[in-house]
This record gives structure tokens, sequence and C-alpha cells, in this order.
């Protein structure tokens, strides 16, 4: 009821931020224009700082104030963020909509500068958000593929500016710097595209994130670190891999002088690498991949799932299970019955003996791993 009640509060006061600023003069967009808003959650101000020249407030250019059509946009945003923070289950049912409101404003400046700014304060502050934030921004970035698309360059200088302020918050308020590392994590894995040179752009922030926070030694810190890592150090050891053997080698250094639960999880993560992060195949840097690796890139770049005998499960396996199960977004603890995935009450029976009997059919296909 309280985390309600407060994204109630927070969804009335971006509603009232984004209106209440909508007639200032356009030229201070990137700063004046957010200034209460940032003021008054704590969030990044100025992300679209020196940009009021080079683009205007509305599709026509107009600095003087902003349609109906862009204030309902920004509205309907802040309801689906909202939703999504009480049920994200309902991203699929919501998603369709969502890129029908904005596809008009894909090239509008003043709308994706405050739909960015929204998501990134959310995910930050919200840990249970932070996959939904990244979702809709790869949502939003999918409606121009363009390398040079306005969100594309938001979201650059958006990073760029959280960056410049993770010293300042790790004074006093490391939860964000934390919270920006991890939602940075997520991003990450949401907008990755084979051979895509965001890639490592992205991925550095991650790893100057990462190094900032073991700069200031804390289990809480070193654990954020570690849970990055366990989410996305495959990609980064192809994206920025000197950064992160960088990142191993201190967190090594850190493992006998910390207390034994941090060191536990530091270990789990210095023997994943040495696993190549549990995957099937050998991490290989970006730089000296070769172009006929993409077809498989997809697959290989997806989280690794496994099946209730323990091993990797197949893509085909995968692929059945999106297809026949329901979408979910409940989390197992690692203590569970595998078994238990498999007879979800909630999964048809017939889908349920159709699966075991794939499940089984592949295995006798397969030779044994070792």
């Amino acid at each position: 009821q309280q985390n309600a009640q407060q994204m109630h509060h927070h969804q009335q006061q971006q509603q009232h931020h984004h209106q209440q600023n909508h007639y200032q003069n356009q030229n201070h967009h990137g700063g004046n224009r957010h200034n209460n808003h940032n003021n008054h959650h704590g969030g990044g101000g100025g992300h679209g700082h020196g940009m009021g020249n080079d683009y205007g407030g509305g599709p026509d250019g107009d600095a003087e104030q902003i349609t109906e059509s862009e204030t309902l946009a920004l509205d309907y945003l802040t309801e689906v963020i909202a939703e999504l923070y009480d049920n994200p289950g309902m991203f699929e049912n919501i998603q369709r909509k969502l890129k029908a409101t904005f596809v008009e404003f894909r090239g509008n400046n003043f709308v994706l500068s405050n739909a960015v700014e929204m998501i990134f304060e959310q995910s930050i502050k919200e840990q249970n958000f932070r996959y939904m934030g990244a979702r809709l921004c790869q949502l939003l970035d999918s409606l121009d593929d363009s390398p040079s698309s306005v969100l594309r360059q938001l979201l650059s200088m958006k990073m760029e500016h959280q960056q410049s302020e993770l010293l300042i918050y790790l004074q006093q308020e490391q939860i964000k710097v934390r919270g920006t590392t991890l939602f940075l994590a997520e991003l990450y894995m949401q907008l990755r595209k084979p051979h895509d040179k965001r890639n490592g752009e992205i991925a550095m922030r991650i790893t100057s994130a990462a190094k900032i926070l073991l700069s200031k030694e804390g289990p809480e810190n070193i654990k954020c670190v570690c849970q990055c890592l366990k989410l996305c150090g495959f990609e980064l050891e192809r994206d920025r891999r000197e950064d992160l053997m960088s990142i191993l080698a201190q967190l090594g250094r850190l493992e006998g002088s910390i207390d034994n639960s941090t060191g536990r999880f530091v270990r789990s993560v210095l023997e994943l690498q040495q696993k190549s992060w549990g995957r099937s195949e050998e991490v290989v840097p970006q730089a000296n991949q070769s172009l006929s690796d993409s077809a498989c890139d997809e697959f290989n770049d997806s989280p690794v799932f496994y099946g209730p005998d323990g091993s990797i499960m197949t893509e085909e396996e995968n692929e059945f299970l999106d297809m026949a199960a329901p979408v979910t977004f409940e989390e197992f603890d690692d203590d569970e019955d595998p078994d238990e995935l498999v007879d979800d009450e909630n999964m048809d029976m017939e889908i349920k003996m159709a699966f075991k009997d794939f499940v089984a059919h592949t295995k006798n296909r397969q030779q044994p791993p070792y």
C-alpha cells in the first residue's frame, strides 16, 4: 500500500512537472525546463543541455509551446510506468499502444527527453522496475533504427551526464551509483545488437560505474558490481575485455579482505568468468569476431536457462516454452525444485506432456556433453 501511495504521488508529480513547464522557453529545455522535476526528485538534470538550438519543441520546430498530443503522450507514459511498476506482466498488453502513441514523436526532442528522464529516474530509484525500464527504452529505440536517431543521441547524452554525477553521488548517495550501474546493465542487455558500435559505449559506461563503486570499498558496492557482472559479464568481456579484466582483478584482490558472504559472491563471479559465464561457447572479443558469427549472435547473447536435469536448455527447448508457456515474471529461488517449472499449475496438461516428450526426444538426439 505504501508503494502504491508513493507511486501515485510520483505519477502526480510527473504530470505536474512536464505540464507545468510546457510553456517555458524552448531554448532552455535542456536545463531550466527540467529543473523543478530534478530538484524535487534528486535526479540528474540538464541531460539535453545545449541541444535547444538543435531541435525544436515540437515536430514543426515550435519553440513556444507543447502540443496537446505531446502532453497526452507523456501522460500516457506516466500511466504506463505506474502500471508496469505494479504489474510488470502487463508489458505485452501495453506495448502495441505505446508504440502507436510514440511513433509520431520518434524525432521529437522534447517528448523523448522527458521520456528518458522519467524512465531513468524510476529505474535508478526502484530495483523492481529496472528490467521494465530497460524494455521501455528498447521499445522507444525500436521506433527509429537510424544510428543518428534522436533517442540514441538523448540516451548517449543522458548516460554521459549520469556518469559525470556518479562521483558526486558516491560521497553521500552511494545507493544511486548502485542503482545507475544495475540499470545500465539492464539497458545494455536490451539494446545490445551484433556489431553495433553503441555496444562499446554502453559497456564503457558500465565498467566506469563499476570502477567508481569499487573505489569506495564496502560490501554493498562490491555485491552490486558482482550482480552487474553476473547479468552482463559475458557481453562486457566481448565489448570491453580490458576494462572487465581490470575489474575482475580488483575483485580478486579484495576477496581475502572482505566478509565471508561477500567473499563467496566474489568467488562465484570469478569462477563464472573462468567457465565462459556459463555459456556453451568461448568468449570472443567483438573486435576479433568475424561477421560470419552474426547469425548465431542473437541466441548466444540471450540468457542461459537450465532444464530439470541441470543441463543448459537448447534453443529449440527455449522456443518451445516461449510458444507454449504463459508469460510470467515470477522469480524462482535456487533452492526450489526445477521440476516445478514444468509442473506449473497454470500450464495446460497437454503442454506439460508435450514438453516432457519434447525434452526426452531432444536428449535422445544429443551426444553426451562429456
